[in-house]
């Protein structure tokens, strides 16, 4: 369909590379979201679950918190003085300020 047959947006796929940097940045800031704030109960059974994990070598689920998109790693944890998981592709470092879910497998 032509500009001239009543479509508008014909002549819209015509953005100037300036333009299209600052739609993407927009739409990726619009795209943010912010992070969950877990109860107190959500807190303790996640503390129970990496706790319970921790002492029998069971293989969990981690569930992080990323502004565009959750990560969910699953292994065994280990604590050497920092929570880590051992996952089929190495050994990874949790943050755990970004955890918002952890559950057995």
């Amino acid at each position: 369909m032509n500009i001239n047959e009543g479509n508008i947006f014909e002549a819209m796929r015509l953005v100037l590379p300036e333009h299209r940097r600052i739609m993407e940045s927009w739409q990726c800031a619009r795209s943010e979201r912010i992070p969950p704030v877990l109860s107190e109960d959500e807190l303790e059974q996640m503390q129970y679950t990496l706790s319970d994990a921790l002492q029998t070598g069971s293989r969990v689920r981690l569930t992080m918190f990323h502004e565009y998109g959750d990560a969910v790693l699953e292994g065994v944890p280990m604590h050497d003085g920092r929570l880590k998981i051992v996952t089929d592709d190495g050994v990874r470092v949790v943050d755990v300020g970004r955890l918002i879910k952890a559950e057995m497998v």
